[in-house]
């Protein structure tokens, strides 16, 4: 009994991580009719053109539609086929048009010039939240983001129950995404989003994506060529076990950065529940070369995402912003830095970001 209570306990900032808990609703306020109303369908684009002074963002969803007008998206993996969305702020509201297809969406975006972030959240998102985290990014680091959103929560289930949806989810993900991340690389590599620089960006659970696909021998595609500029694995909620022997099998990246916290309070309560280690924690000292290790522990405590402001939260450490600012734009940090950097206070692995 002991230890199912220290399970349940363990499991609340899995599923509250970033979020507002009104009563038994796990999902807070991004399940209110308000919410949903801020992100609403709409029919076509506004007379007045989008600019690059809108916040804009592609979405690529697994998720089955509902037939319910407000809640649009249900909480459960369609399984049979994609769908596709360009979402822009207007009026105070995320708009929200889907489109055919992914070319469609790309071509509506204001400012193709911008750097692109690839973008799959961990859990506990519905699809409004997911939007929210999207459109964050988007907004605060100037990147145009494809969000690739599954879900990753259900207010049908409690702590531990969403646990285990969320990781089932998060594993299968791969078989979705994959196909699409193909289709990214080759609009990019034809010049169809622009010229800037594109990253991939995985947090927490979400990193299950890329060790699925590794596992399961999907990444020939996308391993033909460097035309990543960085992969983050940030927090990454997967066993650090064998770790190295999988990122080292990731050849189209010219920087992946893995970004861990020693004391993260969240993977802590995976760890508990999986028994497993997990590398956003406590990478081994058998690391891949590959990769660069960087420590959040001494700046941000026992927090696990440390990557945008959010509401109901602390806002980042300016720190942590402008390592994610440098990263997130396809850049090269410089860890020779000792005003920013220093050697890792967990094992000497990697470096670790200072206060």
């Amino acid at each position: 009994m002991q230890r199912l209570i220290a399970i349940l306990l363990a499991l609340l900032p899995l599923v509250s991580n970033a979020q507002k808990h009104r009563g038994n609703n796990p999902v807070g306020h991004f399940n209110d009719e308000a919410y949903w109303q801020k992100c609403a369908v709409v029919k076509h684009l506004p007379a007045s053109p989008i600019t690059a002074a809108d916040t804009a963002i592609v979405v690529i969803s697994n998720r089955k539609p509902n037939t319910d007008p407000l809640r649009y998206m249900c909480e459960e993996r369609d399984g049979k086929a994609l769908y596709y969305y360009f979402v822009f702020s207007r009026n105070g509201k995320w708009n929200v048009l889907q489109v055919e297809s992914l070319e469609k969406a790309i071509g509506y975006m204001p400012d193709k010039s911008k750097d692109w972030v690839m973008y799959v959240e961990g859990m506990g998102k519905l699809f409004t939240s997911d939007l929210y985290r999207g459109m964050s990014m988007a907004g605060q680091y100037g990147v145009n983001v494809i969000m690739f959103d599954y879900p990753s929560i259900t207010t049908t289930k409690g702590g531990l129950g969403n646990y285990f949806f969320s990781m089932k989810n998060a594993r299968t993900a791969y078989k979705d995404f994959i196909p699409a991340f193909e289709h990214v690389k080759q609009l990019y590599k034809s010049g169809t989003l622009g010229n800037g620089k594109m990253s991939m960006f995985y947090h927490s659970m979400g990193n299950h994506v890329w060790r699925q696909a590794v596992r399961n021998d999907m990444l020939d595609k996308l391993n033909g060529d460097v035309w990543v500029s960085n992969i983050i694995m940030n927090a990454p909620c997967v066993p650090r076990r064998g770790h190295k022997r999988l990122v080292n099998q990731i050849h189209f990246a010219k920087g992946i950065y893995i970004n861990y916290n020693k004391q993260d309070f969240t993977l802590g309560g995976a760890y508990l529940v999986s028994k497993k280690r997990q590398l956003g924690q406590r990478p081994v000292r058998n690391i891949s070369k590959h990769a660069v290790y960087v420590n959040f522990n001494m700046l941000c405590g026992n927090d696990h995402s440390n990557f945008l402001s959010l509401e109901g939260r602390a806002p980042a450490k300016p720190q942590s912003l402008r390592y994610y600012n440098t990263i997130l734009h396809g850049n090269t940090p410089n860890l020779q830095d000792s005003t920013q950097f220093g050697v890792s206070t967990y094992k000497k692995i990697g470096f670790e970001l200072l206060p």
